[in-house]
């Protein structure tokens, strides 16, 4: 923990403005520790699916290692193959999710929930490689690719997982169970939706973001309600924590995403990235995640 926050501390060199720092730090924290953490959480129960978790854990230092050297020099041929390093984990990411899901099926909605996070993080592997390459697809400005790097390790892989965990606990409990699955649904189909709206319409961008909001409003309020009965004051609060800052980041990315339909201005990139993004990676995704990596080291919920 003492080099991720030396690694912080430390300014990369690619970086142009302060604000891109601090997105280029955000993306480096989700390497560094909301992967691993969320991967942690997701152990095999079957033998089918256990050797390739395994290899899955193997190579995540490594990739993340190589992922966050490519920060440390200039946008082009050899930053890109650096971070193609954590594409290529991502891809086993997915594939471990594409396991899981065959050996289970469908449901429950809580495991599937979880495979659509684990699936969705080989869009944020492309997406790294794009960025540290230097090209803009579609048009889309640097800022845009970076956002959608942290978009996709944050809102398409944690999002759902921690969606899952808590429709774990969920299902050993009286609750309502159309509210989880449409929180599920929101979640987990809203991300190619915002993502048409950057390459296609905004309007449809202003659905997805919506349609995320709702999920998650929804996933709070199941988490405030029932889940944190099962967790002690500590992770309790951690919870808490995390369905407000959700709450909060959603109402801000409802408003961005409007202005842009409408074409008026009321919160830029800049101002997003400070409130809406630093909200849903700090508040939201990382208190999640480690109340339930503490739980899970305290007792199993699931």
């Amino acid at each position: 923990m003492g080099g991720f926050v030396w690694l912080l501390l430390l300014p990369t060199i690619t970086a142009d403005s302060p604000e891109r720092e601090i997105i280029h730090k955000v993306v480096l924290f989700g390497v560094l520790v909301v992967v691993p953490l969320g991967i942690s959480l997701v152990k095999p129960s079957d033998r089918k699916t256990l050797a390739i978790y395994r290899l899955v854990v193997f190579a995540q230092p490594v990739a993340a290692l190589l992922a966050v050297a490519s920060f440390f020099f200039d946008t082009g041929p050899f930053a890109a193959s650096l971070s193609s390093a954590w594409f290529v984990f991502s891809v086993l990411v997915a594939l471990f999710g594409l396991a899981r899901l065959k050996s289970r099926g469908l449901y429950p909605v809580a495991e599937l929930s979880i495979d659509a996070g684990l699936l969705y993080l080989s869009v944020a592997g492309a997406w790294l490689v794009i960025y540290r390459l230097g090209i803009q697809p579609f048009d889309y400005g640097e800022t845009i690719i970076l956002l959608t790097v942290v978009h996709f390790h944050f809102a398409g892989f944690a999002a759902p997982i921690i969606a899952g965990m808590n429709g774990r606990v969920l299902a050993q409990r009286k609750h309502p169970q159309k509210m989880f699955a449409a929180s599920v649904f929101g979640i987990v189909t809203a991300m190619p939706l915002v993502a048409a709206g950057i390459t296609f319409s905004p309007w449809l961008g202003l659905i997805g973001t919506v349609l995320l909001a709702v999920g998650l409003v929804l996933l709070a309020v199941l988490t405030l309600g029932w889940v944190t009965r099962a967790f002690r004051v500590g992770k309790r609060l951690l919870l808490l924590v995390g369905a407000l800052s959700s709450c909060t980041a959603m109402v801000l990315a409802c408003l961005y995403a409007y202005s842009l339909a409408t074409k008026t201005l009321i919160l830029n990139i800049p101002t997003m990235a400070m409130t809406h993004g630093l909200l849903n990676a700090f508040g939201f995704v990382t208190c999640n995640l480690i109340a339930w990596w503490w739980g899970a080291r305290d007792s199993n919920p699931s």
